[in-house]
């Protein structure tokens, strides 16, 4: 049985290590490494812990999957680039790091909110992903945000048919990117 619950801060290695099992380029260089796990993951357990959950399977108490938000996509920007916008430079990843976040800010107005979800490999297609996605939505309805957004890569057809069945639409697209958003 999967239950979905609040993520502690003892999940965070586990949510990272979810997140390079799913990772698109498994093989990229420790720098790039980091970068990545900070954007996806580490920001959200630093400054939007109460937005943040965690799937876990009750037969092995191991965690099957995360959903990490951020509720308003002014905090994030302002925090995000006060916090970490020097160790991207550090790193080597600046223009990205600019582009990445400010992904986000031109459909702040309908869809403040974005997402990272995963589902660890061995527990996709199970259901655990739209149950990670019900949980996240009805924690941002109760805190009154208005819609929910996420960038998803054009290759990733099993997750675009995931965020399709789910409500959320393409509202934009980039060249790697689909915009997706969902009023809530």
């Amino acid at each position: 049985m999967i239950r979905i619950r609040s993520a502690k801060k003892e999940d965070f290695r586990e949510i990272q290590l979810i997140n390079q099992l799913n990772s698109s380029h498994p093989d990229k260089p420790q720098n790039e490494k980091e970068f990545c796990l900070y954007l996806y993951t580490g920001y959200y357990m630093k400054f939007e812990t109460e937005n943040c959950f965690v799937a876990v399977d009750d037969d092995n108490d191991k965690i099957a999957g995360y959903i990490l938000a951020a509720a308003d996509c002014d905090d994030y920007l302002s925090q995000i680039e006060n916090d970490y916008h020097a160790e991207a430079i550090k790193l080597g990843f600046e223009q990205r790091f600019l582009e990445e976040i400010r992904t986000y800010e031109k459909y702040k107005a309908e869809y403040p909110a974005h997402f990272h979800i995963d589902v660890k490999p061995g527990y996709q297609r199970k259901g655990i992903g739209s149950m990670l996605l019900d949980a996240q939505i009805a924690n941002l309805k109760d805190r009154g945000v208005r819609g929910l957004m996420l960038s998803v890569g054009k290759n990733k057809r099993s997750g675009n048919r995931f965020y399709e069945k789910n409500g959320f639409p393409i509202i934009d697209e980039n060249e790697d990117s689909y915009i997706r958003g969902k009023k809530l």
